[in-house]
């Protein structure tokens, strides 16, 4: 007997569409976009503020591995970017999104203020039996 493995539409907007997940009214705790997963975190002390220049309109937190569709923040003025080691972090005193460089590909989602962790998914492959980043 061969398991067949069943791939699921599990994004956000499919979710509500289907039924299976109300809207959100409330700020999440965590945003999948993508590979990329964005969750409320608290700035460490440690962390140092990251310098853009002044034209940079966005910042790229995670990269696409082939297409040069990536992952990006939208930096209006109230944006400001955070590192602590390999970790990133962010503070917006103003809402924010975060999308895509080509926009077809996901959903603009609405960052409310906050602070924010950027993370990339991980996927367990079955076949090699590793653990390893969802890639987009």
């Amino acid at each position: 007997m061969v398991n067949k493995l069943k791939i699921v539409d599990t994004t956000l907007d499919s979710c509500i569409l289907r039924g299976i997940m109300k809207a959100n009214t409330t700020k999440p705790k965590a945003v999948l976009h993508g590979e990329c997963i964005i969750f409320q975190s608290a700035i460490p002390a440690s962390a140092q503020e990251e310098v853009h220049k002044d034209d940079e309109t966005f910042v790229i937190v995670a990269e696409s591995e082939v297409t040069g569709n990536h992952h990006v923040i939208d930096r209006p003025l109230g944006v400001k970017f955070y590192r602590d080691g390999e970790k990133r972090y962010m503070q917006n005193d103003v809402p924010t999104q975060v999308r895509c460089v080509i926009e077809s590909r996901h959903s603009n989602i609405q960052l409310a203020p906050g602070q924010w962790e950027f993370g990339v998914q991980k996927e367990f492959d079955y076949h090699a039996m590793a653990k390893k980043n969802v890639a987009d």
